[in-house]
């Protein structure tokens, strides 16, 4: 194992901060298929040397920890994406049952409605029509 220069720990924090990002701008800027992450991590490991923010050394070491962070972090995302999915999928019933409640009590509601007015309206329409039609008519 490399020895890394005696620096505070910061040091290190901000250098492999900034590699992170500047992997991040580099494949903002890439075409879709041209960049890999090799390829980015060595864009970020050169210049973070070349702006004398760390040794070629602890710019290695730096991106050694980087791999092993992103390995580990696809590693979760693959063995999680079946818990993720179950606890989607779980979500997803309670929207839907809530939904069809939801649609349900305003049916009923609107049933009801429709019950009690067809109880108040009176059994022959045309009849009241012309009734409502004389009341309006009438001569003052």
């Amino acid at each position: 194992m490399i020895q890394l220069q005696k620096k505070p720990a910061n040091h290190l924090i901000s250098a492999y901060n900034q590699m992170m990002q500047a992997m991040r701008d580099v494949f903002e800027r890439a075409e879709p298929n041209d960049m890999s992450l090799q390829k980015a991590l060595e864009v970020a490991q050169h210049q973070a040397v070349h702006l004398g923010e760390v040794s070629a050394e602890e710019a290695h070491e730096i991106s050694e920890h980087i791999k092993r962070d992103i390995n580990d972090a696809a590693e979760y995302m693959m063995e999680s994406s079946a818990e993720f999915y179950d606890w989607l999928h779980l979500d997803i019933e309670v929207i839907e049952r809530k939904v069809i409640d939801l649609f349900l009590s305003v049916a009923e509601h609107t049933r009801v409605e429709l019950e009690q007015f067809k109880r108040t309206m009176p059994g022959d329409i045309s009849s009241e029509r012309q009734r409502l039609h004389q009341i309006w008519s009438k001569p003052d």
